[in-house]
């Protein structure tokens, strides 16, 4: 029953966000009551949480086997990547930070924000790392990750009916500005 929950909860999750998404909303898709999921968990933001541990641990076992890859190209590795993520978790970028940010207490926003980088964040910024003598000098490979990520959010919620992501990887990589 603890991975049914997980599972209908990271959809709701996912999709809805966490302030919209209630408990009731879980136990009715799963056929449920209100105590079976308090069996499992305290709270909501327990839930969310393992919701997000589970996400995180394949996020990063997946993203690290894409950097590691023998395949030398950092632009198809940043593809394939963002493709990872779109078709493996799809979420709006912007409705979970806004929740994490606004919806959660302190420590809970602490240890998910923990989450994201040691799952999401880090295997970008080793591939940008491992990738660096390719880079100008001047950038800031935590900062161009934290910008990718702002990018790739209007990729990664299914919303958007071109799917371009190469085009996209191209101009955070190669920019506008002619050379």
């Amino acid at each position: 029953m603890y991975e049914k929950i997980l599972d209908i909860a990271e959809q709701l999750f996912m999709t809805q966000g966490y302030q919209a998404t209630s408990t009731r909303q879980i136990t009715e898709l799963l056929g449920v009551t209100q105590p079976t999921i308090y069996y499992h968990f305290k709270k909501k933001e327990d839930i969310y949480y393992a919701v997000m541990l589970r996400l995180s641990k394949d996020i990063e076992q997946n993203l690290t086997k894409i950097v590691c890859d023998s395949t030398p190209d950092l632009e198809r590795k940043l593809i394939t990547m963002v493709e990872f993520l779109k078709k493996k978790h799809p979420f709006n970028f912007f409705v979970m930070m806004h929740d994490v940010q606004h919806s959660l207490p302190k420590e809970m926003t602490t240890k998910l924000y923990q989450l994201f980088s040691n799952s999401y964040k880090a295997p970008f910024v080793r591939l940008l790392t491992e990738n660096s003598p390719k880079l100008r000098e001047s950038v800031n490979i935590e900062f161009a990750v934290s910008q990718l990520f702002i990018l790739m959010a209007s990729y990664l919620d299914n919303t958007n009916p071109k799917d371009n992501i190469s085009e996209m990887i191209d101009l955070y990589l190669h920019g506008i500005y002619r050379t």
